[in-house]
């Protein structure tokens, strides 16, 4: 069984199944928080999580269910070098985010 993401607007924690808006301060968001929070249109932007503002290039609608051209396409061509480093960041926001959603859990429930 494989975990999906939430968002981490509060007292929102949509499960993020399809896609998310993911920024350079590792927030995710679910896509009507992120339109909500004006990350639709133009800026400025401000990450309503912990409020950094944001250019930009600073976040990213991402798929979270790639197709297989894609995942067959996306690192082709960098070097190994840069691939292991766009897996190292990968892997560091995917335990971020588990770790906080464990955390959620953890005072909503009074659960350890």
């Amino acid at each position: 069984m494989e975990q999906n993401l939430s968002c981490n607007v509060k007292n929102c924690s949509t499960e993020l199944v399809y896609q998310t808006v993911v920024t350079a301060c590792s927030h995710s968001l679910c896509l009507g928080c992120s339109e909500q929070h004006g990350f639709a249109g133009q800026g400025p932007y401000t990450c309503p999580v912990c409020r950094q503002p944001l250019e930009d290039t600073e976040f990213l609608r991402q798929t979270l269910r790639p197709t297989e051209e894609w995942k067959s396409v996306a690192l082709a061509g960098l070097s190994p070098t840069h691939v292991m480093e766009c897996a190292g960041r990968a892997l560091t926001f995917w335990s971020y985010q588990m770790t906080n959603q464990m955390l959620v859990i953890t005072k909503t429930t009074g659960k350890e």
